[in-house]
């Protein structure tokens, strides 16, 4: 916004630079960007921030001078002779809506001859960036400038009125479909429904806000003028403003909220320029049209002193706080708490926040000392659920699995394609309501739909060689007005070879089987956690049945792996067999042990000895060390299983299980007297409780 450095001075009389008066302004918030030299003296272009807009005239940028040089504003109030009839008499306004229109106020002149303004008059406006034009429409310009009210001068004799009433009817309502207005500009516009429009019964006449029509302009003949001066909602306003594609002086100042309780003001001051510009005397007529159905009262609003210095890091009295606020126009009351009245011409202030900035503001920010915070040092790291996460990662990395990030929305077809049983809980997803498309309107209950997904979509490339993982959530469903469960599991699915090139292992062997996926569970159990996984059958819907494990730490179930079903494989047409885990990370984070103990290493040598049992298949490996275990004594250090054997020359439904023992003490050598023992009992505890048959 541009100011005339002498206008702005004969408001706050002072002495300074113009430079300094920049500087004093900027401290306050009102940044003056530029001083140009022009015709007549020195003017700011100032950047008024889009809540302020009683800053938008030279009075408002008075206000805030005044507060930075702590002094007074010089108060106008303007003075005119009304000579006319009562203007009550000789025009009517009707508000169709008042929350659009809170007021319309209107004076009307007469005995007018349209000339020239002053010299001094239009060179204001210059410097002010406006082009004069004539002594009506240059004194409601002056009059914008100066108090933030833009006024709008229509022809009184080519308003029209209603038929039983001969006063012009001036009408404030929205625009309806296809009426259109001629503006002063010689642009005919089609007006879009919900526009604010000034008409009277005629039709429209003014864009309100923002522009008037050529029908009613001012011109070289006219001798009797209405003047119009209003309060407008500043977002119906830009909202009109923007549908039509126009920005003017006036709609840029009511976009930003004008004072509801200054357009009597604006109009007095109008006319007493209107009067003081024209060569021979005009009639004002006397009073105003004032329509202001429901009058906007000024806001009370409380400060606590405590809490203004407790935000500006200040030591300041109440009599300090009353004082800032004082000088920015405010009328303020009590001690301790004040009660802060607020004109209307600051529609900005409404919360106590608001006034501890204007108290800073007031108080000047150079005065308001600088502290830094205390703060002990800190640390940072990553939470623990993280650094359990990356190291998963990195172990599954490790292990040569690729990490695929999936979504969690998925469609109504993917859960089809696990075939689940009716009342599964993996079967019955979360719907979202507001879903884009179909294949993105559930979240996943499980992993595997994921996981399938990628494996099926490298297979359509002819990538059929897959070893991937996924930590992502699934969300289970609980009560219909509960949010559903969010637990993080790991994915591992793979299919085809584990190995990239034949050369390392055979081709056999390079092959995902039951048993690649269960060594890489182990590791991910063990080598995060610090706890021994051990498996169980189970029956699961998404698995082959025989070739499907319950996963446990402990006692505690934590996921199911196993080899997909051959009918779910057919659905995601993958036709090799697809080996897949699913674990829950936050039961086994929770699992972890918390520290690793250190164990000394014994300095005494180990002794080995083997086992062999015979026995019905439906003996589980996993049962035979549970038994071996018990019988050996705490003497045993440490077991493994190297040798699972069937067919000939073993009977029908025998299997060989062969396990290495190793026997350690840490402070003396074992004898092998001490060592027969426990391996008998070994022995002997095989034959009793699992009927085997032990291989000498």
């Amino acid at each position: 916004m541009r100011i005339p450095v002498d206008w702005l001075n004969e408001y706050v009389p002072n002495s300074l630079a113009v430079r300094d008066l920049a500087e004093a302004l900027t401290n306050v918030g009102l940044e003056v960007e530029a001083i140009e030299d022009a015709a007549g003296g020195a003017v700011f272009e100032i950047k008024v921030l889009s809540n302020r807009g009683d800053c938008l005239s030279v009075e408002g940028i008075a206000r805030e001078l005044a507060m930075a040089l702590r002094t007074a504003v010089q108060s106008r109030t303007p003075e005119i002779v009304q000579t006319g009839p009562p203007a009550a008499e000789l025009a009517r306004i009707k508000l169709d809506d008042p929350a659009l229109c809170p007021r319309y106020s209107a004076r009307i002149v007469r005995g007018l001859r349209i000339a020239p303004s002053p010299e001094w008059a239009q060179r204001r406006l210059e410097q002010c960036g406006l082009r004069p034009i004539n002594n009506v429409v240059d004194a409601t310009n002056l009059v914008m400038v100066e108090v933030g009210q833009p006024l709008h001068a229509f022809d009184y004799k080519l308003l029209r009125s209603a038929k039983r009433d001969p006063r012009p009817l001036i009408i404030v309502r929205q625009a309806r479909e296809g009426e259109r207005l001629v503006t002063i500009d010689g642009e005919e516009r089609a007006l879009p429904a919900g526009v604010l429009l000034i008409t009277d019964p005629g039709g429209p006449i003014a864009l309100a806000g923002i522009m008037g029509g050529m029908h009613s302009e001012i011109h070289d003949g006219t001798t009797e003028v209405l003047l119009e001066s209003a309060h407008f909602d500043p977002g119906t306003i830009r909202r009109g403003a923007r549908s039509l594609g126009m920005s003017t002086e006036a709609s840029y100042r009511f976009e930003r909220s004008v004072d509801p309780g200054g357009t009597v003001r604006a109009l007095d001051r109008a006319c007493g320029l209107i009067a003081e510009f024209s060569e021979s005397p005009v009639e004002i007529a006397a009073g105003v049209v004032d329509a202001y159905p429901r009058r906007i009262v000024e806001a009370v609003i409380k400060v606590r002193v405590s809490r203004v210095n407790e935000l500006l890091g200040t030591e300041l009295s109440a009599d300090e706080v009353a004082d800032s606020l004082r000088r920015l126009g405010l009328q303020v009351a009590g001690k301790r708490s004040l009660a802060v009245r607020v004109p209307t011409f600051r529609q900005d202030l409404a919360q106590e926040i608001d006034l501890v900035e204007e108290v800073a503001r007031a108080h000047d920010y150079r005065n308001i000392a600088e502290h830094v915070p205390g703060a002990g040092a800190v640390v940072g790291g990553l939470a623990p659920e993280l650094v359990f996460e990356r190291q998963v990662r990195g172990l599954l990395r490790g292990l040569g699995l690729s990490e695929a990030v999936t979504s969690s929305l998925e469609g109504p077809q993917d859960t089809a394609r696990l075939s689940l049983p009716a009342g599964n809980a993996l079967a019955t997803p979360v719907v979202i309501n507001n879903a884009k498309t179909t294949d993105r309107s559930q979240l996943r209950t499980t992993l595997l739909t994921s996981l399938l997904n990628v494996v099926a979509g490298n297979r359509r490339q002819g990538v059929g060689n897959v070893s991937i993982f996924d930590l992502g959530r699934v969300y289970l469903r609980r009560g219909d007005d509960e949010l559903p469960d969010q637990p993080q599991h790991l994915g591992i699915a793979g299919a085809g070879r584990r190995w990239r090139g034949e050369w390392v292992v055979g081709r056999s062997k390079a092959a995902w089987d039951f048993y690649a996926l269960k060594a890489v569970v182990e590791a991910v159990i063990e080598s995060a956690s610090r706890l021994v996984a051990s498996f169980e059958t189970g029956k699961h819907p998404c698995f082959t049945r025989g070739r499907c494990a319950r996963v446990l730490v402990g006692s505690r179930e934590i996921g199911w792996m196993g080899e997909l079903k051959a009918e779910i494989r057919g659905a995601y047409d993958l036709p090799d067999p697809v080996y897949v885990a699913e674990l829950d990370l936050e039961v086994l984070r929770g699992l972890a042990a918390s520290l690793r103990e250190y164990q000394p290493v014994s300095r005494f040598p180990a002794v080995t000895r083997d086992v062999a049992l015979v026995g019905p298949r439906s003996v589980l490996a996993a049962r035979a060390e549970e038994v071996i275990r018990a019988a050996a004594g705490g003497d045993l250090d440490s077991l493994g299983l190297f040798d699972a054997y069937e067919g000939r020359p073993l009977p029908a439904g025998q299997r060989n299980l062969a396990f290495s023992l190793t026997f350690r003490r840490h402070d003396r050598t074992l004898t092998d007297d001490e060592v027969e023992a426990s391996m008998n009992r070994v022995r002997a505890r095989l034959r009793e409780e699992l009927g085997a048959r032990i291989r000498e």
